[in-house]
């Protein structure tokens, strides 16, 4: 009894530190920026910075649930370590948010669509931005590798995250940006959703012992390009079997969100089967 008591009280410390990151975070993420976010969402309603923050904050729990696991070494020096490893993790999710502004959403001023305009559809791409960066630093701080390997993986992981939403604006019969920026929630539902799910992919190439940089960057790598090319796939199939009566990249320009979501999920889900399986 007494054990069971003991374990309850470690745990609850760690959830105490959670609730401390999360507090951090949020602050950093309002002295970041140029408006006051908690007025935003209370006084002027903004549901796309609702949404976007969401996502912030997903990201930051996948972080930090990530850099829990691992070898106990006290509780003090676990406490400290899952600390700074959290903080690690929030300065690459923050430089995350910077590369999504600045390379993915280049065409158009997301502060200006988010707080101005308050535009859903941005809202949701950096939501999803957020959790698939989560998902990648997670996988980059999980296990026994060093601070150099997490740096690196990282680095990859926002490479491939770059090149995917490319590759998604060549392989769509719309201008990605362009629909975004006019408010088309179905586009972004349709990119948010397979950007998570590529994110998945690359959290299961991240996960498990570091043995070699041969080795896990040629597992990365194989299942980087598994994701760049059968998420595409996916997008064939549901047009053709699922949904065959209609062009999916037709019904997204013409804003059906119905069709996105089914198109998105979809990608999610085989994204998750791919990381229990393979």
């Amino acid at each position: 009894m007494d054990i069971i008591i003991t374990q309850y009280l470690e745990n609850s410390a760690f959830l105490a530190l959670f609730l401390v990151v999360v507090c951090i975070a949020k602050w950093l993420y309002n002295l970041l920026t140029s408006y006051n976010t908690f007025e935003q969402i209370i006084e002027k309603r903004n549901t796309a910075l609702a949404v976007s923050i969401a996502g912030f904050i997903i990201a930051v729990t996948m972080i930090y649930i990530a850099v829990l696991k691992g070898p106990s070494r006290g509780l003090i020096n676990d406490l400290i370590n899952v600390g700074l490893y959290s903080a690690m993790g929030l300065g690459m999710l923050f430089l995350a948010r910077l590369i999504n502004d600045k390379l993915l959403l280049s065409k158009f001023c997301n502060h200006q669509q988010i707080i101005e305009h308050q535009r859903l559809s941005v809202g949701i791409v950096q939501s999803a931005s957020y959790i698939a960066a989560g998902l990648v630093i997670a996988g980059s701080l999980t296990g026994e590798g060093s601070l150099i390997s997490a740096v690196v993986f990282y680095v990859l992981g926002q490479i491939t995250l770059l090149i995917f939403s490319k590759v998604y604006d060549l392989i769509t019969r719309f201008e990605f940006q362009h629909e975004i920026e006019k408010g088309n929630v179905a586009a972004a539902v349709s990119f948010a959703a397979t950007k998570i799910a590529l994110g998945i992919i690359l959290l299961h190439a991240l996960v498990g012992g570091f043995n070699s940089w041969f080795e896990s960057i040629s597992l990365f790598f194989i299942d980087a390009i598994i994701a760049l090319i059968l998420l595409p796939l996916v997008r064939i199939v549901v047009d053709i079997v699922l949904l065959p009566k209609i062009k999916i990249d037709d019904a997204i320009e013409a804003q059906n969100t119905a069709v996105a979501i089914i198109e998105g999920f979809v990608a999610i889900s085989v994204a998750a089967v791919i990381f229990y399986t393979l």
